[in-house]
């Protein structure tokens, strides 16, 4: 990134909190001290270390992004995130950018199709092009136009949707977007799974819903989400029980049925499994 561009962004970014700017869909995080794991729904965006480093653990697997590379969430992904490095000196500094499935269906009917070859998924992390890092460089100086930006951000997204569709990954992109796609079969997989947070899941009825058998919806969804089914909706629903409880509005036993746990007990260890601390020591310090 142009030290120019992180210059402009450390003058107007508030510290250790994230923000949406002028430009809808855009956001950013600035850490100017280390922060302990936070664990959150990464909505289907693409996110870029534009200084420092962060890890991103998604299950067990853990994964380092700095300015070399970006990662891609084509869908709701339970995420955690840990940054152990940061100074007022050297802030780290995440940008966020969510899908516009419109604009980049509009930009694919623009473009020649790609051969659909046969590949290995390989996750969330892509290389970070030059190309690509260019046209959200200028995206960011849009911040300085206000007026421009209205008419000038769609373009330039168009650009970025152009420059990832044509990357060395960009298949999984249209996979997003094309009806009846593994990714697109997905994808309704973990909205449904979202919107249905404290139901039991029927993995036979949930691969029916989207068409697929279960092997291979088991395949495809760890594929795209690093999370069996059951383990995705676990996480769902103990980051949404996290949230409840730091409204300080239930007691622990309500917030767990609440979410769909019978066992309290059960609902205790996951948690603290998970993040660290129990139910009970984090509603008692609200």
């Amino acid at each position: 990134m142009k030290t120019k561009t992180v210059e402009q962004l450390l003058s107007i970014l508030p510290k250790n909190q994230t923000i949406e700017s002028d430009i809808s869909g855009l956001f950013f995080y600035c850490a100017d001290r280390p922060r302990k794991t936070v664990s959150y729904i990464q909505e289907p965006s693409i996110c870029i270390v534009l200084q420092g480093t962060r890890e991103i653990y998604l299950g067990t697997d853990c994964q380092k992004f700095d300015d070399s590379s970006l990662m891609f969430c084509p869908v709701n992904i339970p995420i955690s995130m840990h940054i152990k490095h940061a100074t007022v000196e050297k802030p780290v500094i995440v940008l966020s950018m969510k899908l516009n499935l419109a604009l980049i269906r509009e930009v694919m009917a623009k473009i020649p199709p790609q051969k659909n070859a046969d590949y290995e998924h390989q996750g969330i992390k892509w290389p970070l092009e030059d190309t690509i890092l260019t046209a959200f460089e200028r995206l960011i100086d849009l911040l300085n136009y206000p007026n421009d930006i209205e008419f000038l951000s769609p373009l330039i997204q168009q650009e970025i949707y152009y420059r990832l569709l044509s990357a060395q990954q960009g298949h999984k992109l249209r996979q997003l977007v094309v009806n009846g796609s593994h990714t697109h079969r997905i994808a309704q997989a973990t909205d449904w799974l979202k919107a249905h947070l404290e139901e039991p899941v029927i993995i036979e009825d949930l691969a029916s819903r989207c068409g697929m058998s279960v092997s291979g919806f088991h395949q495809h969804f760890k594929e795209i989400t690093q999370l069996s089914p059951l383990q995705y909706q676990k996480s769902l629903r103990l980051m949404k029980a996290r949230q409840l409880i730091q409204l300080g509005e239930a007691q622990v036993s309500q917030i767990a049925m609440q979410v769909g746990y019978e066992s309290p007990s059960q609902f205790s260890r996951e948690y603290k499994r998970l993040f660290g601390v129990s139910p009970s020591s984090e509603l008692i310090n609200i």
